[in-house]
């Protein structure tokens, strides 16, 4: 469709330019000076002739008639045309010459409005709008000239200064010296006049100091230190910057000093190898922007010590109250794994010991205590050995520090040992001692006449001269050593502690040695003395396990007579302290009275009683608290003094 509407279109275009070259060839004949309805005439009638080439001669000489008339008539409008053009011509002639006038005017004025603005006047704006005036009346009369370029050139050159001048005066109203600099530069470049610049100069002149303090605030934003900030907000006040522009920097003073004081802290820290204070003086040191090699370097130290600090609390705890040697051998473990010196764990190294001895020594008494279930307790010998090996161990252990509680049940077994022991000896026990024939009695043909056998045998010589007389004892000295003696009364005095009643007495005749065997000399002393510091030293020794108070009596039975030794008979007797702590004042005088001369004397009569539960108590005998083993022997001296010796 569109290949057929184009062919239809070129045969259309090709009619057409056929019409206008027959158009064309009838103008031709017509002639150039006819009007366009003559030649229009001249085509009709060509076209006519053309059409219509049969036509009659009257029709040719009418068309003839008719084409001269018209022609003629076109050839008076013609000249009319002619004349209406050569008067249009004069007065555009003399239009052109007036305008021509009015330009030069026009020129000459804008000529001199450029030249009087080529001087940089003090008034840009008013020049500038004379210029824009004269440009624009030289536009409006159609002036072309170069003046006119100068003209805008100049005006733009002014709008140039004027708007320097005006940045120039917000700059100078704004006082601000970087501003001002700024201004200025563009204003000289501008072409303001130096009077414009002088009040500029000054201004800046006087913003200088400020501008440069607050350079140099702005220089030590970044990695200044607090004294040299301190130092520029001060300089900074001193040539009068605003303290709105000053607050920002005082504020990061305070964080500066305030990192100043952490950063304090973390070297202390590092220095002290503190954990805890490394935790919480690094956050707060990244937080107050701390120099990150510090920070690394304190972490670091962190990491070193925060397993040091863990292996140091793990050993504290292992240490405490709650001790075992699983825990102590695992921290002590910890502690090497962390790199902890020696020393720290030391302290735990020697508590394991003490724990694995006290571990092995219980396991000592343990087996000890087996042991002694099979032990033969009719054999004095076999319970003595058993209780000895459990009194050692029992020792050992509590020298080592291992509690009552896990040594009860040896106690208690070692309690039992001995007291089975001290019953198969009886509940009564007879030593025998035998005391060396003294000078007189050698001088006096006196001889021997006894003979140990062995330590519980004695021999006596019969007065028939027959056979020797045999009598057994618990035990037999002849004489044996003071210490010999008490040995074997040392465990009557354990025995009063388990909670048992003990007497020990010396009897015999007069001059056998009883007072030396009970009470020994200076340099030899007997069982009393001896038996009392036994008694203080077993105190001492449980005094974690117990607490005991001792209190000390002395009576004398003469011929069945009681009497009180610690009551003083000369002077005013004074009762000493009690059991009750109560005193009473007897009176008296020194003399070796009897209990019946005593009561005569006012003095309290002694009582034995039995109480319902067996036990013999004695009324109105005085009783001392004596704290420690020279208080009960200072006793027993005072006592001694009021003795009867026959």
């Amino acid at each position: 469709k569109k290949k057929e509407k184009k062919e239809k279109k070129e045969k259309k275009d090709k009619k057409e330019g056929k019409e206008e070259e027959a158009e064309a060839a009838a103008a031709d004949d017509v002639g150039e000076t006819g009007d366009s309805s003559k030649k229009e005439k001249k085509k009709k009638s060509s076209k006519e002739k053309v059409e219509d080439a049969g036509a009659g001669e009257s029709a040719e000489a009418a068309a003839a008639a008719a084409a001269e008339a018209e022609l003629k008539k076109k050839e008076a409008e013609a000249e009319k045309t002619r004349l209406a053009e050569e008067e249009e011509k004069r007065k555009e002639e003399e239009k052109k010459k007036k305008d021509a006038e009015a330009k030069q005017k026009v020129l000459e004025k804008l000529q001199k409005v450029l030249e009087g603005s080529k001087a940089t006047p003090d008034d840009v704006e008013e020049v500038m709008a004379a210029l824009k005036a004269a440009v624009k009346e030289a536009q409006e009369v159609c002036l072309e000239c170069q003046e006119i370029q100068e003209a805008e050139d100049r005006s733009k050159e002014l709008k140039k200064i004027a708007k320097a001048q005006e940045k120039l005066r917000q700059a100078i109203d704004e006082r601000d010296a970087k501003g001002l600099q700024k201004q200025i530069a563009k204003a000289e470049e501008a072409g303001v006049p130096a009077k414009g610049l002088e009040e500029a100069r000054r201004v800046l002149k006087e913003e200088m100091p400020k501008l440069e303090a607050k350079e140099k605030l702005e220089s030590l934003r970044e990695g200044a230190t607090s004294e040299q900030l301190k130092e520029a907000i001060a300089k900074a006040k001193e040539v009068g910057v605003k303290k709105d522009e000053l607050a920002e920097f005082k504020e990061l003073l305070t964080k500066l000093e305030q990192r100043d004081k952490i950063e304090a802290a973390l070297k202390k820290a590092m220095e002290d190898r503190d954990v805890e204070a490394l935790k919480s003086t690094i956050q707060q040191a990244e937080e107050a922007g701390v120099d990150s090699k510090q920070i690394k370097k304190a972490t670091k130290v962190l990491k070193e010590e925060e397993p040091k600090q863990k292996a140091r609390e793990q050993l504290k705890e292992a240490c405490g109250e709650s001790v075992s040697i699983e825990g102590l051998k695992a921290a002590i473990q910890v502690a090497k794994e962390a790199g902890l010196e020696a020393a720290e764990y030391a302290e735990a190294e020697d508590r394991l010991k003490k724990e694995e001895e006290k571990e092995r020594l219980m396991a000592e008494i343990k087996q000890v205590f087996e042991d002694s279930k099979t032990v033969d307790m009719s054999s004095i010998d076999d319970l003595r050995e058993k209780k000895e090996k459990l009194e050692s161990a029992l020792k050992s252990a509590r020298a080592a520090g291992v509690s009552e509680t896990h040594l009860f049940e040896g106690d208690q077994r070692r309690k039992k040992l001995h007291n089975t022991i001290e019953d198969l000896k009886g509940s009564i026990r007879v030593f025998c001692r035998i005391r060396p024939l003294s000078s007189k009695e050698k001088n006096q043909g006196d001889h021997q006449v006894t003979e140990a056998r062995d330590n519980m045998t004695l021999a006596i010589d019969n007065k028939d001269g027959g056979k020797k007389d045999e009598y057994t004892f618990d035990s037999v000295f002849t004489p044996g050593t003071q210490e010999e003696v008490f040995e074997d009364c040392r465990n009557l005095v354990r025995s009063v502690l388990d909670g048992y009643n003990v007497t020990l007495f010396a009897y015999g005749q007069t001059g056998a040695g009883k007072t030396y065997t009970m009470y020994g000399s200076l340099d030899q002393e007997g069982t009393a003395p001896r038996t009392i510091q036994e008694l203080y030293s077993l105190i001492h020794r449980d005094r974690e396990r117990y607490d005991h108070t001792v209190y000390g009596s002395m009576v004398e039975l003469y011929r069945n007579d009681l009497k009180d030794l610690l009551v003083e008979r000369s002077g005013t007797p004074r009762r000493r302290s009690t059991a009750t702590g109560n005193a009473t004042q007897v009176g008296g005088s020194l003399n070796r009275r009897s209990s019946a001369e005593d009561a005569v004397a006012g003095l309290p009569r002694l009582a034995v009683k039995t109480e319902k539960s067996g036990e013999v108590m004695i009324d109105n005998l005085t009783e001392e608290a004596c704290a420690s083993s020279a208080d009960l022997i200072q006793l027993l001296e005072r006592g001694l003094v009021q003795r009867r010796v026959a």
